[in-house]
């Protein structure tokens, strides 16, 4: 049974369009395996320990109409194959198989079942994912994404503004939000995260933005996962145009699965060469983990005149341009943080308003959504195997 598998994940490794999600050793555990992945193809060998593969065909067809079974089987008789398909397998296998005769059944099976289903030849729309990141504390990070997200709910726009900085987040003083409830209160209690408990510990706050914000204690930043943000990502990513996390300073494992997934990631610095200096090492960082550089976008913030560089200095040395640039405006980022305000809501026509408000606009502008016309589940076959 292991050799069949190895087998099987040896010839099917190289296909870029099928993807193996799960290995079961024996029929209970494959049917377990499909109610938690939700494969689009199941092989099933015919003589499985617990339950046989013809009763978990059977079940499989019975609970799970979407799963397209494969029975496997070194009996080729034609009374094996009537039993296979009466038992709801789309397809039979002899074996020893070929390479190409698996990954043909695999593909005819998979393009039967699509054939008459056109719904899935569009996806919904997906939210765009905008990480502000920095190298350092007190360049403005959590200020822009405030803004940026009331700028874009200001254009009609659904924003959920997630606050990932776990220890110290600041989001909800901010926005002089109250933090009822926090990514805490979900993650918790250990159980599946679900569409349903996200949506209970989202705060909507006046300015139209939904906040899902950082625990109250820094001693309850550790209950929190890279698994659980994927998790929430993955629950309501169809739900929003754009989703924004505001990170904190740091690179590890949680904040690189935010970075991996994000559209785009929006790198705050600013004129003082501490800044500098550590962006520059942020973006070898990234360089030498083999990040998508393309992603990251560089934001000028407290741009000021006459401190011995400027922005052509800041590109020159970085090697990487300038995407936005938000001028000084100390009196007015100040009174709105004191008095819990985004900037571009409370004073729209001041400078550094109107540099969020643009980048806003350029974000509207440039988004273009998921592919339509071709399915995503054309590109990527999920597969599960059990012998």
């Amino acid at each position: 049974m292991d050799e069949l598998r190895s087998n099987v994940r040896r010839m099917l490794n190289n296909q870029d369009n099928i993807r193996i999600v799960g290995e079961a050793r024996n029929g209970r555990e494959a049917l377990e395996l499909v109610k938690e992945l939700q494969p689009h193809v199941v092989l099933m060998d015919i003589n499985m320990p617990e339950i046989d593969g013809l009763k978990a065909a059977e079940m499989l067809a019975k609970d799970f109409p979407n799963v397209q079974t494969v029975i496997m089987s070194i009996q080729g008789e034609q009374e094996y194959f009537r039993r296979a398909m009466k038992a709801g397998a789309k397809d039979f296998l002899i074996k020893p198989f070929s390479t190409n005769d698996l990954i043909d059944t695999i593909q005819n099976v998979f393009n039967k079942w699509v054939k008459d289903r056109p719904e899935l030849f569009s996806e919904e729309p997906r939210a765009d994912i905008l990480t502000f990141f920095a190298t350092k504390g007190g360049v403005g990070r959590t200020t822009l994404a405030v803004n940026l997200a009331a700028g874009l709910v200001s254009k009609g726009k659904k924003v959920l503004l997630i606050d990932a900085s776990l220890q110290f987040g600041d989001v909800a003083i901010t926005l002089n939000q109250p933090a009822k409830r926090t990514i805490y209160h979900l993650v918790e209690s250990g159980e599946e995260i679900t569409l349903g408990e996200i949506e209970k510990n989202i705060i909507k706050h006046e300015s139209g933005i939904d906040l899902l914000l950082a625990p109250k204690e820094p001693a309850f930043a550790e209950a929190v996962k890279s698994e659980h943000f994927l998790k929430i990502i993955e629950n309501v990513e169809t739900l929003y145009n754009f989703i924004i996390f505001d990170m904190p300073p740091s690179i590890t494992e949680k904040e690189l699965a935010i970075l991996d997934r994000s559209t785009m990631v929006l790198l705050v610095a600013t004129l003082e060469i501490s800044s500098l200096k550590n962006t520059k090492i942020c973006l070898k960082t990234f360089s030498d983990i083999n990040f998508d550089l393309s992603k990251i976008k560089l934001i000028l913030n407290k741009e000021i005149p006459n401190v011995g560089f400027g922005k052509e200095d800041l590109e020159s040395g970085l090697a990487i341009p300038v995407y936005a640039t938000v001028p000084m405006e100390a009196e007015i980022a100040q009174r709105s943080l004191n008095h819990g305000e985004a900037f571009v809501l409370k004073s729209p026509a001041s400078a550094i308003a109107r540099s969020i408000l643009g980048m806003a606009d350029r974000l509207v502008g440039t988004t273009t959504g998921p592919e339509t016309g071709k399915s995503a589940i054309f590109k990527i076959k999920d597969l599960l195997f059990g012998s």
